[in-house]
């Protein structure tokens, strides 16, 4: 993906709920948000734990709009997302 600086693979980063199953997030909740990064051009899921899953989204996010100027184009569509960049221009 073309981002303002740069090129990253990355399409989207999400996070389930400390008490939630990955499996449980991506039939529940997230398959939207799949859906809408398989549609631009997602081909790939890659996860991992984290003690406080929304504050290490927010680090995720935070060093991608550093790094490409940007958030990943699927979290830019989402109104979660479109609040997290407003979050980092600040």
């Amino acid at each position: 993906m073309d981002y303002r600086v740069g090129r990253s693979a990355m399409v989207m980063y999400a996070c389930s709920d400390p008490d939630e199953t990955l499996r449980g997030f991506v039939t529940g909740r997230g398959a939207r948000q799949l859906e809408r990064a398989v549609s631009a051009g997602a081909r790939w899921i890659r996860f991992a734990e984290a003690a406080q899953p929304q504050d290490e989204l927010d680090r995720l996010l935070k060093g991608f709009v550093e790094r490409f100027g940007s958030l990943p184009i699927s979290n830019a569509t989402s109104r979660r997302g479109a609040a997290a960049a407003g979050d980092e221009r600040a």
